[in-house]
């Protein structure tokens, strides 16, 4: 598994990965989350939200149950630290459609201070990312699970992780109501680091939040 993760081309690794049984195959990619490297990281994540949406387009029921087990690792009760769960969710409900009308609205509430509200910096970006990555494929459906106003309110969190996957978010919504408190951010110099179209990249707050803004201009 490591070797198809670490591979100069992994769209063909990826091509492997969809083809081999899923059931281990989504034990051995879960394993992969907590990665040292961001690459090896984010590349489990991709090849997750392919191998089950093969697996969900076969049969809907192993691939519900999969989704359910990475929900729990984010219950605390689970005694798990869930790096990378919540990016995996994310990159499942883009694949998976079907998935991502039944829990879209549970992977909001982990950045929503109401709801399964997750307190920890670097895990909220994961699940701030998440809801973004929903959001690039379904933006209709994440507005519905009120993802803009949740969004909104991390535009000033502490963590730059957190306010940069947010204005990164914002933007694949379309919405213009974001717009306001997007522009307010073009003073924001902190960098972070950014999974975005299949590449690793670095940028800083203001850089996402102008990108944002081009976007949602760009629909409108």
């Amino acid at each position: 598994m490591r070797q198809l993760l670490e591979a100069e081309d992994f769209a063909a690794s990826l091509q492997e990965l969809t083809s081999l049984p899923p059931e281990p195959t989504l034990k051995q990619l879960q394993a992969g989350l907590p990665a040292a490297q961001p690459i090896m990281k984010w590349r489990a994540v991709t090849a997750l939200g392919q191998v089950v949406r093969g697996l969900a387009a076969r049969d809907l029921e192993p691939a519900r149950e999969f989704v359910r087990r990475l929900l729990w690792c984010l219950n605390e009760e689970s005694g798990a630290v869930p790096w990378g769960v919540a990016e995996a969710l994310g990159e499942i409900s883009a694949n998976s459609p079907e998935l991502a009308r039944e829990y879209a609205n549970l992977l909001t509430s982990y950045i929503w201070p109401q709801g399964n509200f997750i307190e920890f910096g670097p895990l909220l970006s994961g699940a701030v990312w998440g809801v973004g990555r929903l959001a690039s494929v379904h933006p209709e459906l994440a507005r519905g699970c009120c993802a803009l106003e949740r969004l909104a309110q991390l535009l000033e969190w502490p963590d730059p992780a957190v306010r940069g996957m947010a204005a990164w978010a914002l933007g694949w919504l379309g919405d213009a109501e974001a717009l306001e408190p997007l522009g307010r951010m073009a003073e924001d110099t902190a960098v972070v680091e950014l999974w975005d179209s299949g590449e690793l990249r670095r940028a800083t707050v203001a850089e996402l939040a102008t990108e944002a803004i081009e976007k949602i201009s760009n629909t409108i």
